[in-house]
């Protein structure tokens, strides 16, 4: 009874209400340890929402929102660790080649359409149906989370129905520290902007092999050669 009342005080939960359209880390809600920096531990079942940028939970059948996260040291779902950084949770990466970077995930999932009956598609290709909760984990192997982009168009729903179809647009960043300082990167642009004077260089990888910051593999490929210039 004691831990309830502690974790009550030191991370105060709230029942969501109306928000944006959610977009989840995970396929389902797993469980995850939370660390508070004054030590205290608390296991829950948790989702991180990609596109609200919060840290979900379920108590009993009711969807709650982790607040007050300045409280929290560390927060591990289902082996995945992260930390708050730039007024979000970040995931802790480590490279390839060993790197540190944290990406804060920002998924945005916007309608923009229908395929019609007997799939007949009312929209470009490369959209993909989201249903409630949604896995980033559905995208990838490995256990997911890690893939930014999207998939192939819709089919009917074999009874001839419309289905909605959207586009998740990417807004995650990237953060990592390269000779004591600290760069945020989202997208190619980004890049050339902060290191403008390796400009060339960087298009020359980055062509050479077929690279761009739209999937996190992509991404940490191109930090990593960023930390070597």
């Amino acid at each position: 009874m004691r831990k309830l009342v502690i974790f009550i005080f030191l991370a105060v939960f709230s029942t969501v209400l109306a928000q944006e359209k959610r977009v989840y880390f995970f396929s389902d809600f797993v469980n995850t340890a939370i660390q508070y920096k004054g030590g205290q531990k608390f296991k829950v079942k948790a989702n991180y929402d990609v596109a609200n940028r919060k840290m979900m939970y379920m108590q009993g059948d009711q969807l709650m929102e982790l607040t007050d996260p300045q409280l929290v040291d560390t927060i591990v779902t289902d082996g995945y660790a992260w930390v708050l950084h730039d007024g979000h949770f970040c995931q802790v990466v480590d490279s390839k080649a060993g790197n540190r970077v944290l990406l804060g995930w920002h998924i945005v999932k916007m309608h923009e359409g229908y395929v019609g009956a007997f799939g007949i598609s009312q929209v470009p290709s490369r959209k993909v149906k989201l249903n409630g909760q949604f896995g980033l984990d559905n995208f990838t192997a490995d256990g997911g989370g890690i893939f930014n982009g999207t998939t192939d168009t819709n089919a009917h729903d074999g009874n001839g129905s419309n289905l909605d179809v959207w586009r998740m647009k990417n807004q995650s960043t990237y953060y990592f520290n390269k000779d004591g300082r600290e760069y945020a990167l989202k997208g190619m642009k980004s890049v050339y902007k902060a290191f403008p004077e390796h400009k060339e260089q960087i298009k020359q990888f980055v062509h050479d092999n077929h690279l761009d910051m739209m999937t996190a593999e992509n991404a940490f490929r191109i930090i990593d050669f960023l930390i070597t210039l």
